[in-house]
């Protein structure tokens, strides 16, 4: 079974991720790496980590679409997770493989700005935080990017019959769901 988590950045998925290996013993592949790869490996291919999380869909997607595919004709079991994944793709790939793939994915439109920045201030600023050195303004203009883009996402996975979680405050229970969701549960 091929699985994909996507969703608004500071939304839970490299949590869920996570948790959703601890639980299956399912690796999963964060789509930031094939980004940096690329980037940073292959840099005439224009793909810019500071770029739209469409854009570098656009970009990412055939190789993701590549390697699932792969995947799934080889009957392993995997997760792609990241913010660069869009609905309409993935759910063409599941519609492709039969079965053989789910998606959910996580936002946080409904969100206040200042709660997420309270809360990124109180759990963010790791060394791979991209946000580690925004000031206040900088970061809720960021929030309210990434609550437009959880509003996008919420009507683009309910117009196509994908799974959407809507995150809060309580990034456990915002796991819990996404891994139950993504193990053939209901969020």
């Amino acid at each position: 079974m091929i699985y994909f988590l996507g969703g608004a950045a500071r939304s839970g998925k490299t949590a869920a991720a996570r948790q959703f290996l601890r639980e299956t013993g399912i690796p999963y592949f964060p789509l930031d790496l094939l980004m940096m790869g690329f980037a940073n490996g292959m840099p005439e291919l224009g793909v810019d980590p500071e770029a739209d999380e469409m854009q570098l869909a656009r970009q990412l997607w055939p190789v993701v679409r590549g390697m699932a595919q792969a995947l799934d004709e080889d009957r392993i079991d995997y997760l792609f997770e990241g913010a660069q994944l869009l609905p309409a793709d993935v759910s063409a790939l599941c519609q492709a493989v039969e079965g053989r793939a789910r998606a959910v994915f996580l936002g946080f439109a409904d969100l206040d700005p200042q709660a997420k920045l309270r809360q990124i201030r109180q759990y963010g600023g790791g060394l791979d935080d991209w946000m580690r050195h925004y000031d206040d303004v900088r970061v809720l203009e960021e929030v309210q990017r990434m609550i437009q883009q959880s509003r996008w996402l919420r009507e683009e996975c309910a117009r196509l019959g994908l799974g959407y979680i809507e995150t809060g405050l309580d990034l456990a229970e915002t796991v819990d769901k996404a891994v139950s969701y993504l193990r053939g549960g209901s969020d």
